[in-house]
Parts: C-alpha cells; sequence; structure tokens
C-alpha cells in the first residue's frame, strides 16, 4: 500500500513527462508539505526546480536536503551553491563564510568567496580570498581570471605572480587554461601590451573555440525565426489580448559590452526600480509559447493557450527571483532573439536597445570571457557574423516597433549623460530622480563583467578601445564592412 507521499512522487513524474509545469510544482509542494523521507533526493529537486526558475520551491527542497543531512557541511555548501545560482549573492557570501576551510576544498571555497565579494564590491577581500585559492591550487584559471577582473593589475606585484604560475596553468584542463590566458590578456592591456594582449586573448579564445564550436547556420536560423511571423498588426491584435499589468519588467537588450549593464545601473538607482540582472527568463515563456516566432505564438493560442498565461509564467519567474514589489530590469545577453514575444506578451514593458560602435564592440567581446559562453566571441569572423545579424534584428524591430523601442547610442550616452539618462527614464514611464544621475553611488550585487566600471561616474574610457588593437582586428573589418 502506497503512503501520501510516494503517490505525490508518482504525480511528480507524469506531470515531468507532460511537461506540465503547474502539476510538477504542485507534486513538489506537497512532498515537502508532507516531509517526505526524500534524503539526497531533495537536492535533485532542488535543481529541478532552480532550472525551471520556480526558486521558492528549489529553496525549500535544498533546506529539506541541509535538514536530511543533519546540517553537514556539504550539505550547507550546496545551499550556497543554489544561492549563488538564484542569485541570491549576499546571503550566499555570508552562509559560505560560515563554512569549514576545506569546504568544498581550500581552493573551491576561496574562489567562491572571492567571486561573491566582488560582485558585492568588496574588492580587497575579493583579492584576498583569490589569492588563498590560487596559492591552493597554482594555475587555476577561475581564479586568476576574477583576480584580473578586480581592476588594473598594470602596477600590482599580483601581475607577476600570474605570469609565474603560466606553467602550472598549462597543466590544467583546456577550460580553465582557457581563463588563465584571458586573465593574461587582461594583464597586458593594463600594461599596455598590446600585441601581448591579444595573444594572449587570441589563445584564450582558441582554446573555447575548440570546446565550443560555433555554429553560423544555428544563429542564422534562430534570428531568422525571431523575425518570422510578426506582420503589421500582429503585436497590436495580441496586445489588445492582455488582461493583466505587464509594466514591471523593463528590457535592456543589444551586443554583449555595448551598455546595457551600465543603462540597468541607471535605473536600478531610482526609487521604483527593485533591481536587475541577466534573468534569462524569456527562455522559460518561449518555452511554453512553442518558440519564439509569432507562428509559434500562434500556434500556442490555437490550441488553447493564451497570451495572460504566457505574460503571468514571466510575471511569476520575475517574482520568483526578486520579489514581488518594484520594477526589474531584465538585460538578458540575447533577449534581441525574444524581442518579439516580449513585445507580444507583455505590452507594458519598455524596450531599450543599446548600440556601441562596432570596431570597440567587437575587441570588447573578443577580449571577454562570457561565464555562460558566446560562442561567437571566440574568432573575428565569426564575431561579425553575429553583428550582422544583430543588426538586421534591430534595424527590423525599429520599423516594427517604431517609439516602442528606443535605441540609445552608448557614445551617445557618454556625451551627453544627462540628456540621455533623462530620455531612458521618460521611456520607462519614470519619475526624475537625483539618484539615477549618481548611479555609481547605489550598492548591489553586479554579476558582470562590468561590475566595476559601474560602480563608476560615466566616464569616456570605453570609446576608442579598439584603436591600439586596429592591426589584430582587421579580420572582423573586412568581414563585417566588407
Amino acid at each position: 500500500m502506497s503512503t501520501p507521499w510516494t503517490t505525490h512522487i508518482e504525480s511528480l513524474r507524469q506531470a515531468l513527462a507532460a511537461k506540465d509545469r503547474a502539476a510538477a510544482n504542485a507534486a513538489v509542494a506537497s512532498l515537502l508539505d508532507a516531509n517526505a523521507p526524500l534524503g539526497q533526493q531533495w537536492r535533485q529537486i532542488a535543481e529541478l526546480m532552480r532550472v525551471s526558475g520556480e526558486l521558492t520551491l528549489a529553496l525549500r527542497a535544498i533546506d529539506a536536503f541541509v535538514a536530511a543531512a543533519k546540517g553537514v557541511p556539504a550539505a550547507r555548501y550546496s545551499k550556497v551553491v543554489l544561492l549563488t545560482q538564484a542569485g541570491r549573492l549576499r546571503e550566499a557570501h555570508e552562509l559560505a563564510e560560515t563554512l569549514p576551510a576545506d569546504i568544498p576544498d581550500p581552493a573551491g571555497r576561496a574562489y567562491l568567496l572571492g567571486n561573491t565579494a566582488l560582485t558585492l564590491g568588496r574588492v580587497e577581500d575579493a583579492r584576498e580570498y583569490l589569492l588563498t585559492a590560487v596559492k591552493h591550487r597554482p594555475g587555476w584559471g577561475p581564479a586568476w581570471l576574477t583576480l584580473s577582473s578586480s581592476g588594473s593589475l598594470k602596477d600590482n606585484p599580483i601581475g607577476e605572480r600570474m605570469l609565474a604560475d603560466r606553467a602550472a596553468a598549462e597543466r590544467q584542463p583546456e577550460g580553465d587554461l582557457a581563463r588563465y590566458w584571458y586573465a593574461v590578456g587582461k594583464l597586458h592591456a593594463d600594461r599596455g601590451e598590446h600585441d601581448d594582449a591579444f595573444g594572449a586573448f587570441a589563445r584564450g579564445a582558441g582554446l573555447l573555440r575548440r570546446l565550443t564550436p560555433y555554429s553560423r547556420q544555428g544563429n542564422e536560423s534562430n534570428a531568422q525565426a525571431a523575425m518570422t511571423g510578426f506582420a503589421p498588426g500582429f503585436i497590436e491584435r495580441l496586445n489588445g489580448q492582455q488582461r493583466i499589468g505587464t509594466g514591471r519588467p523593463i528590457f535592456v537588450t543589444g551586443l554583449p559590452r555595448s551598455g546595457t549593464t551600465l543603462v540597468e545601473q541607471i535605473l536600478a538607482s531610482h526609487s521604483a526600480v527593485a533591481d536587475g540582472a541577466e534573468l534569462n527568463l524569456l527562455q522559460h515563456m518561449a518555452v511554453a509559447a512553442g518558440g519564439i516566432s509569432g507562428e509559434a505564438i500562434e500556434g500556442h493560442l490555437a490550441a488553447g493557450g493564451s497570451v495572460e498565461k504566457l505574460g503571468s509564467l514571466y510575471l511569476h519567474l520575475m517574482a520568483e527571483r526578486f520579489g514581488r514589489d518594484g520594477r526589474i530590469v531584465d538585460k538578458t545577453v540575447d533577449a534581441s532573439r525574444f524581442l518579439g514575444l516580449a513585445a507580444s506578451v507583455l505590452p507594458d514593458a519598455p524596450l531599450i536597445w543599446m548600440r556601441r560602435d562596432p570596431l570597440d564592440s567587437a575587441w570588447s567581446c573578443f577580449r571577454t570571457f562570457f561565464i555562460h559562453g558566446v560562442a561567437w566571441s571566440y574568432d573575428l569572423t565569426d564575431i561579425a557574423h553575429h553583428f550582422r545579424l544583430e543588426d538586421q534584428l534591430v534595424a527590423f524591430w525599429q520599423e516594427r516597433l517604431g517609439e516602442r523601442l528606443l535605441v540609445v547610442s552608448y557614445p551617445a550616452l557618454v556625451d551627453a549623460p544627462e540628456e540621455w539618462t533623462s530620455r531612458i527614464l521618460r521611456h520607462c514611464g519614470l519619475a526624475e530622480e537625483a539618484g539615477v544621475y549618481a548611479h555609481h553611488k547605489t550598492e548591489r550585487a553586479v554579476a558582470t563583467a562590468s561590475s566595476l566600471q559601474v560602480r563608476r561616474p560615466i566616464n569616456r574610457d570605453g570609446l576608442n578601445v579598439a584603436a591600439p588593437y586596429a592591426k589584430h582586428l582587421q579580420p572582423f573589418v573586412d568581414a563585417y564592412f566588407g
């Protein structure tokens, strides 16, 4: 005879097989309410819920796992990992500090604390932790990469320690070695050693390109789908079917390193805006809709779906991450590919697209190690290919959306920050506030490559950054402008 909690397990299996999010959530909630004796399985359930964006259930499940493990440090470390993945970096840092020095191992603990400290703006603490990490694990690329991003190393002895660690780095797995070379590239760039910098970045990119090949055909197909089925009037018709308020999210898209994090920081400095991040929530809405094209959305609605349910899913997942108060900036890197879906389902959400000088943008992308993997950034001609697709997308959406899409030039924002900040506020329906003009004073976690830059006043340091590397960037120039 089955017990009540085994019935819930079977319900969960059936829900997962049917891809029924609501039923899966209900089954997990029932298991938690019944205090089911699942032991180690709670960690698997926590990960399942995290991947689906259901962070409340994920955190309850990881707490059940910790309780089942009687609070041993290794189990609490699993919660640290989940908190980090859920964007709750302050909580993750504080919990990690309570763990013994050997959990998960001395280098791993120090690395995690260094990363979270840096995202919280605690630069000196971050460097101390990260130096501890490479002391315990010489040549470890991830730790050196984060150290390199903690500020200029031009006159810092840390740079020489990094270079001296090369032999140990060469014995690391390819992915970690690639991170080491990106760190070395950053060091040479800080020192103005441009040829050496390019060579180091190119070596790191070459390693990553072998690990994650770029599919031009796949990227082209995705971009085409993003523009298919959105005939004039389509978006407006679906907007008229939306019955819930959808003004909470503010979408900021554009190429990586184009100023999206700066605009996020400006907006997050407003009292009406709670926070922002690369949320990746649009992917969940796309899965529910069956795709990103207008044809996929139309098919979903014809099969019984609704614009209201799609919008509710996005807003629910946003609340899971940030709670229910305040507006949120969504600056997911590839949001450009979901813009038609967002515009159709979330009619009240402001849309902003950042643009930067192509050469500056290309160099910035090539020299950046993207934590989630951006396969087109490992080769200059692939970067040109991707940029041309994004140019097609922005032109298409400017035509389709008109004034609903605010296109912001990064150089223009730098040259006239007050004028453009005011325009951005108006576009988002936000009142003027002094805080947004002093955004660098806003204390918040920023988990992107621009985390330190946005803690400084707007400046011209990001302009003409490609000039010293012009001879190396010729393959991009030929492929993009040719």
